[in-house]
């Protein structure tokens, strides 16, 4: 069983269908948890730090098993398919592919002049995508994004996407690999085919950055959260938008809208995720909150509690579970039952 560790907490109902417990909260980053993501047997949890550490917890005890030091922040994790690899990337370029049961480095690489914002496997383990900001050192930023193809059976690159407008801050493939998405920092989001050179859509989800690209469990649809500019102090709330993958309409936004004090989240919205059902959505914001959300667009609950923004949410593999991580450092472990 988990070991709770005591934290305020609340859970704040609005419709029925779903119910979320505090199990435990993980505390052992000195820094931001910027990204977290359950193994697919679900017996391993990976976090990603500024403090420039990943973290194996192992659960049910909720106990550190591995620590990595990849020397700068690090701002995404990923477990390949088979749960064998896990891949991490952040500040300085850093790329680095772990064998999660020996603890030690397949593939340690740097990026000379990125940052890597995002890394994802494709559904067969072949290819690893990295996805980054490309320094430019005359203006002092982040300018340009790429998006990279590692091939993980011949340790190599086989294909790159540069260019782009503004840096890459999410990638994903979808479940079934017919699709591949990435949202950058321009408010942009480009669904692929998986073979042609130029995407098959290009939307515009947000006045401002995409934080997250998810696909549904059937790849019909992706979520991409980020933050649309709104005046301060007024009663509002960011939606999150989901996009049909095989024509790119938007198929809704989720929001609460005005129906008395119920509201989503007030801010960026930084991370969400599809429940392994496609049921049900989790989303986390800088208002520090989780809410979860039904796939047809009503709120289903708040969690309340994390000190910190929130910044990254992830389900079990199972579905019981949900990982919610935060500026704080902490990571807090819900034990979710849902009705659908």
């Amino acid at each position: 069983m988990f070991t709770l560790t005591p934290a305020k907490h609340r859970v704040v109902y609005y419709e029925r269908g779903v119910q979320a417990e505090l199990m435990a909260t993980l505390t052992g980053h000195s820094g931001s948890v910027v990204a977290v993501s359950f193994s697919p047997n679900d017996k391993l949890l990976a976090s990603a730090s500024r403090d420039g550490t990943v973290r194996l917890w192992l659960l049910p005890e909720a106990e550190t098993q591995t620590v990595w030091e990849l020397g700068h922040p690090v701002l995404s994790v990923a477990f390949s398919p088979d749960g064998e690899l896990l891949a991490a990337g952040g500040h300085g370029g850093v790329v680095g592919i772990y064998r999660v049961n020996e603890g030690k480095a397949a593939v340690e690489m740097e990026l000379r002049n990125e940052v890597v914002q995002s890394v994802s496997f494709s559904p067969d383990g072949k290819l690893l995508a990295i996805g980054t900001g490309v320094w430019d050192e005359k203006e002092r930023r982040l300018s340009t994004g790429s998006v990279k193809l590692w091939s993980l059976d011949g340790n190599e690159f086989v294909a790159e996407r540069a260019g782009f407008e503004a840096p890459i801050n999410s990638v994903a493939f979808s479940p079934d690999g017919k699709f591949f998405a990435m949202g950058s920092w321009d408010g942009k989001v480009r669904i692929w085919q998986a073979e042609p050179e130029s995407p098959k859509y290009t939307v515009v989800a947000h006045t401002g950055w995409v934080r997250c690209v998810a696909f549904s469990p059937d790849g019909k649809l992706l979520a991409t959260p980020g933050f649309s500019y709104q005046p301060m102090g007024s009663w509002w709330e960011t939606p999150i938008p989901i996009w049909r993958t095989d024509d790119g309409k938007l198929q809704i936004l989720l929001r609460a809208g005005l129906l008395g004090f119920i509201r989503g989240h007030r801010g960026p919205v930084n991370s969400a995720v599809f429940s392994p059902n496609g049921y049900l959505i989790a989303s986390g914001g800088d208002d520090k909150t989780v809410k979860i959300w039904h796939v047809e667009g009503r709120l289903l609950c708040s969690l309340e509690g994390h000190i910190g923004l929130v910044n990254s949410v992830a389900f079990s593999s199972d579905g019981k579970f949900l990982a919610s991580a935060d500026s704080d450092g902490s990571i807090f472990l819900w034990r979710i039952i849902s009705l659908f």
